[in-house]
Formats: structure tokens, sequence, C-alpha cells
């Protein structure tokens, strides 16, 4: 018997029909509705995301988008902003929607007071134009106020400005560009292709540029300067190591943000721009060439008593010599009698080949918009190698004279001055001109030039300037050399003991009797003390007077 036979076959079976096949269809409609209702979850809080936070890939264009500009940077070598590229405005007009343009044009005269009335009045009213430019390079500020007048046919239009947030430092080696942020001069100019190639990575263009050091030396030419009665001035500091340039400047200065503004004269840059006779600053080559030639030696003693008469000319000194004298004296007292003698001895072929080493006929090697060129003519006669041995009949700048001296750091060997900052393992060329015991033996000549002769205006205790010099009257055409107008300069290295640093500083139109010594060497010592301690070196205290 099965007492449970027929029920458990009952329950076997569904209750009711189909029930087998319904219960899975609602758990996949469970399911299904468990995961439409995830997806809008996630929907809703990416909504909340983006309102709060915005797109990220959106965020990512802008940010694209923002670092890519007309012009990059430029830093100086430790940061500072030198030249910026920021959003600005052109004021824009329709002539056509002009209702009342001399309503419109006394109203922007009075945010605007330079424009001239006549002028916008007659633009204005110009119907076969299109769209004209009132006025570019607007600050928002300017923009909101315009805007706020309400005025027809008057619109704006987005654009780039370059800004020099310096001001004047540095003027003259930045330089300045048009409306459209063309290069005009300086660095923009000189190195404009890297300055682009900024702007579109979004990076920076570094200089070699220490704004401390510029700015002191730009201080202390603008003193001797005006101290002087000069008509110019320029002055540059180079690490004689690298070539790199710590500081260059021009006087008178402009800023670049107002370079319309600046007369012509104010834009000349005179430090690698202008050309001049270097006068004595020569002298220490003179001797080197003599030394590495072995037409001289520095026991030689010169008979520098009497003028020395090559042709139809006498050549003599400011201050005749008494008794026998040494290269040290030829230097130290800034003979040309000794100078023309040593360069009659080498010879002009000789002479010219030593120039070319110097960098003495080529432009210096800064990357300016203008980099003259040396005037250093052939020589066709005795008279002219004997000139060109005491500085004349050959012109160049400032700059190109600190490119030769360099030697002086380096052993014997030049390196070409640079306005970039380079990298510490950056590979340098040089230019062997003299073995390094010649430059040696010269450099103590130059020593004494500031302890004992004509430099000692220059001498910073405890700092080792060596130096010379330079004092050339100007040539002014037909009549020859006027004596009432020099060009006095100094051209040093410091420390003699280990040298490393170059500066030359020149005034231009310094007048009768101004000479180096007396003018361009005393701003040099007073540039020295302030700027050693920026450079790691140690200046002493002047010894009291008795």
């Amino acid at each position: 018997m099965r007492p449970f036979g027929p029920a458990q076959a009952e329950a076997s079976s569904p209750l009711f029909p189909g029930a087998a096949e319904a219960a899975p269809a609602r758990n996949r409609v469970r399911l299904l509705a468990i995961g439409i209702f995830a997806v809008l979850l996630l929907l809703a809080g990416r909504a909340v995301q983006l309102a709060f936070s915005g797109d990220p890939l959106a965020a990512q264009s802008r940010a694209s988008a923002a670092s890519t500009l007309p012009r990059g940077d430029i830093v100086d070598r430790n940061g500072v902003l030198l030249a910026t590229t920021v959003r600005a405005y052109a004021l824009t007009a329709t002539p056509s929607r002009v209702w009342d343009a001399p309503a419109i044009a006394d109203a922007l005269r009075g945010i605007f007071p330079d424009l001239e009335r006549a002028t916008i009045i007659r633009r204005l009213t110009d119907t076969s134009r299109d769209l004209i430019y009132l006025r570019r390079g607007l600050t928002p500020d300017q923009r909101d106020r315009v805007h706020a007048l309400g005025l027809a046919g008057i619109g704006f239009e987005t654009e780039h400005h370059r800004e020099y947030p310096q001001g004047a430092s540095a003027g003259h080696v930045l330089g300045f560009t048009d409306v459209d942020l063309n290069a005009l001069s300086g660095v923009e100019r000189g190195l404009d292709a890297q300055i682009r190639a900024a702007g579109e990575s979004g990076g920076a263009v570094r200089l070699s540029l220490d704004m401390r050091i510029q700015y002191a030396l730009e201080e202390e030419l603008d003193a001797a300067a005006r101290a002087a009665g000069a008509s110019g001035g320029a002055a540059i500091v180079l690490d004689g190591r690298t070539g790199e340039t710590l500081a260059l400047a021009s006087w008178p200065v402009f800023n670049p943000n107002q370079a319309g503004q600046a007369t012509e004269d104010q834009r000349r840059d005179r430090a690698a721009g202008d050309l001049h006779e270097l006068g004595s600053t020569v002298k220490p080559f003179t001797v080197a060439i003599a030394l590495q030639e072995g037409l001289t030696n520095p026991g030689e003693l010169f008979d520098l008593a009497r003028p020395l008469v090559i042709e139809t000319s006498t050549i003599e000194d400011h201050e005749p010599h008494v008794g026998m004298s040494s290269l040290r004296e030829i230097l130290a007292h800034s003979s040309n009698v000794g100078a023309a003698q040593l360069a009659l001895r080498t010879g002009g072929a000789r002479q010219r080949a030593y120039l070319e080493r110097l960098g003495l006929t080529s432009a210096s090697g800064l990357e300016l918009g203008r980099d003259q060129a040396p005037l250093a003519p052939q020589t066709r006669s005795r008279r002219d190698v004997a000139g060109v041995g005491f500085g004349y009949g050959i012109a160049a700048t400032p700059a190109t004279l600190a490119g030769a001296y360099t030697l002086f750091a380096n052993n014997g060997q030049r390196v070409r001055p640079t306005l970039l900052a380079l990298a510490s393992d950056a590979a340098i060329t040089r230019t062997q001109v003299f073995s390094p015991e010649v430059t040696r033996q010269v450099l103590t000549y130059m020593r004494a030039t500031v302890t004992d002769g004509t430099g000692r205006a220059a001498d910073v205790p405890g700092l080792m300037v060596a130096g010379k010099t330079g004092t050339a009257e100007k040539l002014t055409g037909a009549d020859g050399y006027d004596e009432s107008r020099n060009f006095s300069s100094f051209a040093g290295v410091f420390p003699s003991n280990a040298p490393r640093y170059i500066i030359v500083l020149a005034l231009d139109d310094t007048g009768e009797g101004a000479a180096g010594g007396m003018v361009a060497a005393p701003a040099v010592g007073r540039t020295l003390r302030r700027i050693a301690p920026m450079l790691g070196l140690r200046v002493e205290a002047r010894a009291p007077t008795r």
C-alpha cells in the first residue's frame, strides 16, 4: 500500500498551467528593470558631475587653445618675466551702421583724448569701408567703458597684445613688435622663430640676462652719461667663460610698451648697433700679438720720449714718457707710440689675421634684430697699421669688443657672446687666439693699468679688476678728428687672479678732456661694487685715506 502515492504524484505537477514558464520571465523583467535603473542612476550622477565641474574633455580643449599663442613668453635666467602675450581688444566701427558720427567721435574722445576728432568723423562716415579699426590694444577696462556707451556701429574684436612687465629695463635687448605682433627689433626679432615656437607649445624663451645685474648696470650707465653730458652710452657684462650676456644696456632708454612714443634716438641700440673707433682698448691685443709672434719679450725696454713720425703723420702720447719704458708701462700709461711700434713690427697681414681671430671683423653674434658688423678696412700703409695698433682705423660695437675680451677669461680662447641661457653641459665653440702664457702675461699688464695707470678709478678692493681705458676722438667727415668730441670707454676683466667676467662701458660725445679713465672707469667701479655680491664675489672695504 502506498498511502502517499497519488498525492505525491499530484504535487509534482504544476498547480496552474504555464506557472513554470512565468517565474523565469518575471526574474528577467526584474533584472532588466534593475539594469535600467542603474544606467539612469549613473547618467544622473554624471549630469551632476558636469554641472559642477564641467566637461574635462572640453576643459582640456580650452587649455590647449589657451596655451597656443602667437608669441611665447620671454624670461630672464632666473625666470623673471620680461615679455608676455595678453588678450586685448581692437575698437572697430561699421560706417554703414553709424548714425551720428560727430557724437560718437566726441564720446570716444572722452575715453581716448588723443584721438583726433576730424579724423574719426571722416573715417566713421567712409561708407566705402565695411569695417575700420579705430584703435588697437584696448584693455578689458577700456573695452567695458566703450561698451557701456552703447554707440551704434561701434564694436570690438578680440586680439593679442605684447606686454613688457619690466617697463624700460632691458628695453633695447627685448625690442618690440607692431600691433599685429610682427617682430621689429631686439630679441623679439633676433629670436622670432624660437619665440613663436614657444607660443605654440605654451613654453618660454629663457635669456641669459640677470635682471638684478641689468638694473644695476642701467642705473650706473644713466648716472655716468648724465654726469658726462654724453649723447649716448652702452654697457655689457658677460660671463666670459660661456659667452652668456648677463646684462646689456643702451642709453638713453625707452619703454617697449610705448615704443611708438619714443624717438628714433631713444630706440637706437648703441651696444650692438653703433660703431665707434675703439681707441686704446685695442692696445692689449697689440701687445699680445707681438708677444705671441716673438716680436718682443717682457724684458724689452722702449724709448717713448719722442713722437713717432710715419710718412706724413706724427704719432705722439698725451703725456710724454721720460726714460725707457716696458710693455707693462706701455699699457698702464696707454702709450700710442709704444703700441704703434709694436704694430709696425707685426705688419698688416699678421695684424689682419689676428683681428679676424679676435672677432673684430665680424658681428658680435648676439641674437638681436640688429647686430652691426665692424668696419675694418684693409690696411694699405704703415700709417694704417700703426693706427690700428692703438685703436684707430677700426670701428666696432661695444658688444663686439666684449666678445674679443672673453679670451682673457679662457686662457687665450675667444667665445661668441649670446643672449640665450645655456645648459650647464652645453657645447661652447672656442677660438684659440693666444697661448695661455701670453694671455696671463698681458693680464698682469692690464691689472697694472687699474692699480697704477689710467684705469685706477675702476679699481675695487678685493675684486682684482684688470682692464684698459679707451679715448677715441670722433671722426667728423672732411674736417677730420674733433678733439672736442670723444668716445670714452673702459674694458675690463675680473677677478684677474681667476678671470671669468667681462665688462665694457662706453660713453659717446663726452667732450674734450673727458678720457675713458675719467668718465667710464669710475662708472665701472661703481657698477662692480653693486654686482659683485650677485656673482658670489667679495668686495673689501676701502682703506681710509690719510
